[in-house]
C-alpha cells in the first residue's frame, strides 16, 4: 500500500510538472501574446514608431521623383505622429481580436483623407500654374498618386497583415486552436489546483511531506521554461531577428525580447514558490524531529524516576 500511495505521489508530481508548463504558457498567451494593450505598449517603448517615419520618408521620396510632387507635400500629411500611432495601434488590436474572437471580421485599417487635401491641392496650384485645366484625367491620375501614398502608409502601420494568410484553411485552422484555449482557459489552473489537492490527500496523515511533491513539480516544470529562457537572453537570439525592413525588425526585436522576459520572470517565480515548499517541508521535519526528541527524551527521563 505503501509503495503505491508513493507512485501515486511521483505520478502527481510528474503531471504537476507538465501543468505547470502549461499553465505559464495560457497566462501568457492570454496576459501577454494576445493582449492588444500590452503589444501596443512595447512598441510605445521602443524606437519602432521612428523608424516607420525614416522608412516612410524615403519611400516618399522615391514617390516624388515618379510624381513630381515635392516630397514635403506627402511627409507633411502623413508625419503626424500620433495619427501614425493610432492607426497602427487599431491595426494591432483588430489582428489581435479577430484571433481570439470566433465573430469578429477583419478589415485593414487607412486613411486617404490625410493626402486627398495637400495633394489635390497642389496638384490644382500646379496645373493653374501652368494654364492647365483640372479636368477627369488629371483627377484620376490626382486620384491614383493619392492611393499610391496611402498604401505606402497602410503598409507601414500593419505590422501584421492578416489579408495574405486570412483565407487558408491552415490559418484557420490555428486560429480555432487559439479560441479553444481561451475559451478553456481555465482547466489549466482547475488542473494544477486539482492535482496539488490529491497530493495533499495521499499524504493526510503527515499533509507537510505534500510540501515536497508539489514543490518537485513547481521546481522543475519551472526549470522547462527558465533553462531555455536564459539560454535565449545570454545567445541575444531575440536581437538577432532579422527580416526585410528595419522598422519590422526592431518591432519583432522588442516583442520576443519582452516574451523572453515574461517567460524567465514568471518561472522564476514559479521556481521561487517551490523552492519555498521545499524549504518549508525541511523546516517543518526539521522542527517535527526536534519535538520527537525532546518528546522520547523527556519520556525516557520519566520512566528513569
Amino acid at each position: 500500500m505503501r509503495n503505491i500511495k508513493k507512485i501515486g505521489r511521483m505520478t502527481l508530481s510528474f503531471l504537476l510538472m507538465y501543468v505547470v508548463v502549461a499553465l505559464i504558457g495560457v497566462i501568457f498567451m492570454k496576459q501577454v501574446l494576445l493582449n492588444g494593450s500590452d503589444l501596443n505598449k512595447q512598441l510605445d517603448d521602443s524606437p519602432y514608431y521612428t523608424m516607420v517615419e525614416e522608412s516612410l520618408s524615403a519611400k516618399f521620396k522615391t514617390l516624388s521623383l515618379e510624381t513630381s510632387i515635392p516630397k514635403e507635400v506627402f511627409v507633411e500629411a502623413a508625419m503626424d505622429q500620433y495619427g501614425l500611432q493610432q492607426l497602427a495601434r487599431t491595426n494591432n488590436e483588430q489582428v489581435l481580436n479577430y484571433l481570439i474572437d470566433p465573430d469578429a471580421t477583419y478589415k485593414a485599417m487607412t486613411d486617404r483623407s490625410m493626402f486627398e487635401e495637400p495633394v489635390t491641392a497642389y496638384v490644382q496650384s500646379y496645373a493653374s500654374e501652368h494654364n492647365q485645366p483640372f479636368d477627369e484625367g488629371l483627377q484620376a491620375q490626382t486620384d491614383t498618386i493619392i492611393a499610391e501614398a496611402t498604401a505606402i502608409v497602410g503598409s507601414h502601420i500593419m505590422l501584421f497583415n492578416l489579408d495574405n494568410v486570412i483565407a487558408f484553411p491552415q490559418f484557420q485552422t490555428v486560429r480555432k486552436m487559439l479560441q479553444t484555449v481561451l475559451a478553456y482557459f481555465y482547466l489549466v489552473p482547475l488542473a494544477f489546483l486539482l492535482i496539488a489537492g490529491a497530493i495533499v490527500g495521499l499524504n493526510w496523515k503527515l499533509p507537510h511531506r505534500s510540501l515536497i511533491w508539489i514543490g518537485s513539480g513547481l521546481v522543475s516544470g519551472s526549470a522547462f521554461v527558465i533553462i531555455p529562457a536564459i539560454m535565449a537572453l545570454i545567445l541575444k537570439i531575440p536581437q538577432r531577428i532579422t527580416v526585410s525592413a528595419d522598422y519590422i525588425n526592431t518591432a519583432l526585436r522588442t516583442l520576443a525580447l519582452h516574451y523572453t522576459t515574461f517567460f524567465l520572470g514568471s518561472s522564476a517565480l514559479v521556481f521561487a514558490l517551490g523552492i519555498a515548499c521545499l524549504v518549508g517541508y525541511y523546516l517543518i521535519s526539521k522542527a517535527k524531529r526536534a519535538a520527537y526528541r525532546r518528546e522520547r527524551a523527556y519520556s525516557e527521563e520519566m520512566e528513569y524516576y
